[in-house]
């Protein structure tokens, strides 16, 4: 299917999860769970526990399930596609396009309608380095801790950032993030491909 036909909001039912949209666009697509799981490299198990809203996916994650599905991180939270410019999200959408799992919180501040413009999350780390494939993705990525303290690890550094503090990196660096205060809150922006 071209990305045109699949560049739409999905009509959940309100409360939807992020994992129950992905399996709906994967099934859409005439994918199994094998070959999204295989064309995204990601653990087959790992993947439907996303899907059975069990795991909150990392951003990560989350752009590379949408660049193999061809859609938009946006779509994946249900956000209705939107051409118009400048694009707006209002904070009585935050519910809609945000994703928990009672350790890890994901909230999607944009609603771009492509997988390949500027993507913003508000993200609530976990205490623990989440037990999923390490961080890696498309485009360049910037992090700037808006509250309390994080550690962020590459394969051959780790960095620990307060608030006020960011970095830039390129996506397909490894990397993970962990909270190291109660309350800490990142925004991660990545850029398209």
């Amino acid at each position: 299917m071209a990305l045109k036909e699949t560049a739409r909001k999905m009509d959940f039912p309100a409360g939807v999860s992020l994992g129950r949209a992905i399996r709906a666009m994967r099934t859409e697509k005439d994918m199994s769970l094998s070959q999204l799981a295989l064309a995204a490299s990601l653990d087959k198990g790992y993947l439907s526990r996303v899907e059975r809203g069990l795991k909150v996916p990392s951003v990560a994650i989350i752009l590379r399930i949408s660049t193999v599905l061809e859609v938009s991180a946006a779509q994946l939270f249900g956000a209705a596609e939107n051409h118009d410019l400048p694009f707006v999200t209002r904070a009585d959408d935050a519910n809609e396009l945000t994703a928990d799992d009672g350790n890890y919180v994901m909230r999607l501040l944009t609603q771009s309608d492509t997988s390949s413009g500027l993507e913003v999350f508000l993200m609530y780390p976990p205490v623990e380095l989440a037990d999923e494939p390490d961080a890696e993705h498309r485009g360049e990525e910037l992090l700037f801790v808006v509250s309390g303290k994080v550690e962020i690890r590459f394969p051959d550094q780790n960095l620990v950032l307060d608030k006020g503090d960011s970095v830039q990196f390129p996506g397909p660096l490894r990397h993970q993030v962990r909270r190291l205060e109660e309350n800490s809150c990142v925004l991660i922006a990545v850029s398209g491909s």
